[in-house]
């Protein structure tokens, strides 16, 4: 899965530019696509504009199944100086990325996020952003167009298994919050059981003030893997605070579908555009709940 790494789930470019034409021209090794997943989520861009009421569509951008290398696209603007944010693709390499705007035109570095560390998220498919219609409708672009903070993706689809290469990384990545969502991958609940734990111990001797949100599967059925998992992401929890540790929480991830949970998926495991939403909506509220930092 060493693939995985290249793929530029999480990238964004901010940019203010008062250009009336905007270019883009991506190239690749190759198209990634699945069947499950559209074209323009899995290895399109997405161009919004940022205004002081949110943001705004401007075009999306997906490739065809013939632009099996890279393609080339364009939209024109508004003109005048306005902010706008381009999201990369959730699951396709990017080789390189010209942009291209009129030759007169005017740059600026766009809106900043808020002066506070990144999140940081680490996770499997899911976290990656499989299976959104759309770049900015994974749970953590959602999230951060409502708090405007910067946030770092760590999701690796049929990966994330708390490997000890991961364990030693996250630490070294200074956050405002570490949201540790695996849970999928682990071939069984032992193999999670022998990970989980270790992977939190790991992180806390390193980042010792850092808060951490543990988070279980979101599509949960009701199993008996199901419910040790669960059992076992919470038991991370649960001991931790036993010692002393008081920054660290924890989410159900049962809850964020509601009852009507099979509307959610496109294949009973990957949300689709509802899932994450619903997803962002419950895990921004826990965030409030954590620190103001995460919050507007």
């Amino acid at each position: 899965m060493d693939y995985l790494a290249d793929h530029t789930s999480g990238g964004r470019l901010r940019f203010s530019t008062d250009s009336k034409k905007f270019v883009l021209r991506v190239a690749y090794d190759c198209l990634d696509a699945s069947s499950h997943m559209s074209l323009e989520g899995q290895g399109g861009f997405i161009l919004l504009e940022e205004t002081k009421r949110g943001t705004r569509l401007v075009k999306t951008f997906p490739p065809t199944f013939a632009d099996q290398k890279g393609y080339t696209v364009s939209v024109d603007l508004s003109g005048g100086m306005r902010n706008y944010i381009l999201y990369f693709p959730l699951y396709n390499a990017v080789h390189s990325l010209e942009i291209g705007l009129d030759e007169k035109a005017t740059v600026g570095e766009g809106k900043r996020y808020r002066e506070v560390k990144p999140i940081v998220y680490y996770g499997s498919s899911i976290t990656q952003g499989g299976s959104a219609s759309r770049p900015d409708n994974c749970y953590q672009a959602l999230i951060s167009k409502w708090n405007n903070v910067d946030y770092i993706n760590l999701g690796f689809s049929g990966s994330a298994r708390g490997e000890e290469a991961i364990a030693e990384y996250l630490p070294t990545i200074e956050s405002s919050l570490f949201v540790c969502d695996y849970d999928y991958n682990a071939n069984t609940p032992e193999d999670l059981e022998r990970t989980h734990y270790r992977l939190y111990e790991r992180y806390r001797a390193v980042r010792p003030d850092t808060p951490i949100l543990f988070i279980s599967r979101p599509n949960f059925k009701g199993a008996k893997e199901d419910k040790r998992r669960e059992e076992i992401i919470r038991s991370t929890y649960e001991r931790a605070k036993a010692q002393g540790d008081n920054n660290v929480y924890f989410l159900a991830g049962k809850t964020f579908f509601g009852s009507d949970k099979e509307n959610c998926t496109v294949d009973g495991c990957h949300p689709n555009d509802l899932g994450f939403y619903r997803m962002a909506k419950k895990i921004y509220a826990k965030m409030k709940e954590i620190d103001a930092i995460c919050s507007k």
